[in-house]
Parts: C-alpha cells; sequence; structure tokens
C-alpha cells in the first residue's frame, strides 16, 4: 500500500497561536496546515524560535496560560480535537497520542523511580496491574535497547546517562502503544554518537510499530536521514512542504534554498572552506504582520512581496508560500 492510501492520523487545517505579552499579541504559529499518515515521518524543520514546539504543544493540549490556540480543523483519527473536552483530550494524551520531550533531562521526574514514572501512566490508562504494567515496561526498556532493564525500574533518573534517559523517555512514549508520536528535537542534548544511535531507534520503532511520527528539529541532517516528508517552518508559518527527496533534491522557497546553502556537502565542501550564511535576522511577529516574513532577508524581494503570498503546488505534491512560481 502507498503512503498516500494510508490513514491520515493527525490533520492540521489553519493552526495559529497567539500569545500575550505586553506589547501585544505575539503569532507564535501562522495559519499551519498538514497532515500525518499511518506510518509516516513528517519532519518540521526551522530555526529557533520559529513555531515548531508551538505547533506540537498545541497539538497535545500543552500550551502554556499565556497562549490561545485557534484552528479551522484539528483532528486525531477522525475524532475533533478542538471540541473534545479536557477529560478526554487526557485520556487521549499519553494513551494514543504520545510526546517525547526536548530535554531528557529535565523531562523525568527527579523523585521517582524509572519504574514508577514508566509504569504510573499505564496502569491508569489500560486499567493494568502492578506486575502487568513492570512486565510491559521491561519489555519496551529491552526494545529501545536498555540492558538489564528489570534493574534499571528501581533506579532514578540521576543513575542515568543523557543517552539512557532518552531511551526511557522513548520507551514512556510507547508504553500504551501510541497511534501518533511527537518527538520534540529527541536528541538535541546529546553527544553526536549517541544522537545517531537515538534517531535509529525511532526510525525502526516507527516502522515496526505503524506509528505516524512528526519530529520536531532544526537539523537538516536529521531529517535527511529520517523524513517521509519535510515542512520547513520560518516565523511561524509553514513556507514550503513536500517529500524528503523533492525538498533536498528541488527546494523551492528562497528560505529553503538558504538553509541548503548551510550544509557541508562531503566532497564539494572544502575543509575549512566557508558554508553559506542566510544574511538579516528574524522579524518580530509580535503585532500586525502582512506579506512574506522573510521578504527583508531574501534577494528575490519584490514589492508584491508585502502582499499577500499565493501558495504554488508541484505535480509531485511540494507546495511553497512564495510570490515566485517554480525555480
Amino acid at each position: 500500500m502507498t503512503m498516500s492510501n494510508q490513514e491520515v492520523v493527525l490533520d492540521v487545517q489553519g493552526l495559529c497561536v497567539d500569545i500575550k505579552t505586553a506589547a501585544g499579541p505575539l503569532h507564535a504559529v501562522r495559519d499551519v496546515s498538514f497532515q500525518v499518515r499511518r506510518g509516516e515521518t513528517l519532519c518540521i524543520v526551522g530555526e529557533s524560535g520559529c513555531g515548531k514546539s508551538m505547533t506540537s504543544l498545541s497539538i497535545m493540549g500543552l500550551l502554556p496560560k499565556v497562549a490561545t490556540r485557534s484552528t479551522r480543523a484539528l483532528s486525531f483519527l477522525n475524532e475533533d480535537l478542538g471540541a473534545a473536552s479536557t477529560k478526554r483530550i487526557n485520556t487521549l494524551r499519553g494513551n494514543r497520542m504520545a510526546m517525547i520531550f526536548q530535554e531528557p533531562m529535565t523531562a523525568l521526574n527527579p523523585a521517582y523511580t524509572i519504574g514508577d514514572q514508566l509504569t504510573e501512566h499505564y496502569r491508569h490508562h489500560k486499567g493494568a496491574s502492578k506486575e502487568q504494567a513492570q512486565a510491559r515496561a521491561i519489555e519496551l526498556l529491552e526494545k529501545v535497547g536498555i540492558a538489564s532493564a528489570a534493574q534499571r525500574l528501581g533506579q532514578y533518573p540521576h543513575q542515568l546517562s543523557g543517552g539512557l534517559r532518552q531511551r526511557v523517555m522513548i520507551a514512556m512514549a510507547l508504553m500504551c502503544d501510541p497511534e501518533l508520536l511527537i518527538a520534540d528535537e529527541p536528541s538535541t542534548a546529546l553527544d553526536v554518537t549517541i544522537q545517531a544511535q537515538i534517531l535509529r531507534l525511532l526510525a525502526d520503532l516507527q516502522q515496526e510499530l505503524g506509528i505516524a511520527m512528526v519530529l520536531i528539529t532544526h537539523d537538516l541532517g536529521v531529517v535527511a536521514r529520517i523524513a517521509d516528508r519535510v515542512a520547513v517552518m520560518y516565523a511561524g508559518q509553514i513556507v514550503e512542504e513536500g517529500s524528503a527527496h523533492d525538498i533536498f533534491a528541488n527546494p523551492q522557497h528562497p528560505y529553503t534554498t538558504g538553509l541548503m546553502r548551510c550544509i557541508p556537502v562531503p566532497g564539494k565542501t572544502a575543509p575549512g572552506g566557508k558554508l553559506g550564511t542566510i544574511p538579516g535576522v528574524v522579524p518580530s511577529l509580535i503585532g500586525d504582520i502582512s506579506g512574506c516574513a522573510f521578504r527583508d532577508r531574501c534577494e528575490y524581494a519584490q514589492e508584491i512581496c508585502e502582499q499577500e503570498i499565493p501558495v504554488h503546488h508541484s505535480n509531485s505534491g511540494q507546495q511553497w508560500r512564495c510570490v515566485r512560481g517554480a525555480a
């Protein structure tokens, strides 16, 4: 079965997140739309502060109190999350929808053992006994590559390395067999070797279990290794989306092209040579925003870029938000 025929697990249409500030509302996420199908990995990529994490937190119903969410549609397996009660969201979250948070060093509670933290929500959601929950925890710890899993249950987070803590976080997210997994920068705090192991583990588990996965990252190397589709975010908007192949082989938005120029290419980039850069700074997202947010940094900017920006589509499904058609 092709990916396009797979069931849509997550459907996000017109997602906006505004944050109250003393200077006025900050438009952290602006009209973001995407779908994720069963067995598919969508990577949302962009620099720090572009709205990636706010997008994931809004889907999970975990926004801070100063933030407000609005959508045209937000559904999980055809269930309307926008109209769901808090009780219903709590039932789904950690059960059928799971999230791996950005910082493994602080995401685990230092006052509780690994075993307590792994089994608590499994028992809550599944009504399992303590013995059943422990057996499930040992099974998942072994699946994520942790040796002596039974002994680990009695340990506390500070007794584990960063890589082991992140593996525990992945096991915790998988405890209840979720159908949607959101991973927010799951390897950022880890060294390069452990990063590669964690990403390979996530990719293998996602394929084995047929999970729909949204991977939030700023690392295009990660994207190239793990993504089926890519959404490039800039200043709260998705400026380009398409298959990983199309985005890397034929980027259309000037921002995506700029990001690609910043990646060292083996055999082409001279050792010690200069990488590409994107001049300028990200604009403020407070108050009224019009036109293309990238225009002040773009070599192709025109007066028309201050107006409503069209979205172009290619035959392969690639789409980009720019006044320029296909490059």
